[in-house]
């Protein structure tokens, strides 16, 4: 007897299961490297235009106080997160978005407790990422700063000088000083929200300091520090000398509350310039 072999369906069944190798090895190089890649990319971009629009609206604000009428506003759209990629949403990352009336607190004095000014308020953007990072960006008495893996940046300087005018020796304190009103709101999602800038009142004041009178300086944040190195390193810059004999003397310490803060007194001011804004803050 004479036997056939029929190996047609065997050599399909091979090629069926070759092919599916093929194909789970390229979806498991997919899933390994690239997807992870897009949503990094994705991801870092986010924060990107996160701090872009932080920038936008310090800008903003700057320029109302300067320039702006009281009733003046402007609009920033704020990105909090994003869907992610086209496949399987890789790269959808959320946020969290918080205005805090009564945090980041400045205020400028004399040595007896004279008030010259004094202001309040800060914004608060916190990421919540999968491949990247996550950040945490605010905006507080005019200056922005980011945090990422326990490391802090100052991204934008507050509106502060101190200037020392070599011709005629005259040293001059200026500081624009911003409150943040609104109501206490906190969002969180992957939408992009609208955030309402109004100028409600500002007002600049020259205040020319009499013999012995120190100036204060003092502002309480978590980014005690980085207020330190920035304001130290100016003072320095424009040669005045540090010392309580001398010119100045920065620190940073713990009041009483538990908070941390920087402070600054200037024995030598012979003007101070306080710009005041108070500005209504709406998220939507």
């Amino acid at each position: 007897m004479r036997v056939l072999k029929d190996t047609y369906g065997v050599s399909n069944v091979v090629s069926l299961i070759m092919i599916a190798g093929i194909i789970v090895s390229l979806m498991g190089m997919v899933f390994a490297t690239y997807l992870p890649a897009w949503g990094k990319d994705n991801e870092a971009q986010t924060l990107e235009e996160v701090m872009g629009s932080f920038m936008d609206m310090k800008s903003g604000m700057d320029t109302l106080a300067v320039g702006g009428d009281a009733g003046t506003s402007l609009t920033t759209k704020m990105p909090l997160g994003s869907e992610g990629g086209p496949m399987f949403g890789f790269g959808r990352m959320t946020g969290s978005i918080f205005l805090d009336r009564e945090g980041g607190l400045m205020q400028v004095s004399d040595g007896t407790g004279v008030v010259y000014g004094q202001s309040r308020g800060r914004i608060i953007y916190s990421s919540n990422n999968i491949n990247v990072e996550d950040q945490e960006i605010t905006l507080e008495g005019g200056a922005l700063f980011r945090e990422q893996s326990g490391a802090s940046v100052m991204k934008g300087h507050p509106n502060l000088l101190i200037n020392n005018y070599e011709n005629t020796g005259e040293v001059i304190f200026f500081i624009l000083m911003p409150t943040i009103e609104g109501v206490d709101q906190s969002y969180t999602g992957t939408s992009t929200y609208l955030v309402s800038t109004t100028l409600v009142s500002e007002e600049k004041t020259d205040y020319y300091m009499g013999p012995g009178t120190s100036t204060i300086f003092r502002v309480t944040s978590e980014y005690a520090d980085i207020w330190y190195s920035h304001i130290r390193t100016m003072a320095i810059s424009e040669g005045l000398v540090e010392g309580a004999a001398n010119d100045f003397v920065a620190s940073t310490g713990v009041d009483g509350d538990g908070n941390d803060y920087f402070e600054i007194i200037l024995y030598n001011i012979d003007r101070i310039e306080v710009r005041t804004a108070i500005y209504q803050i709406n998220i939507n």
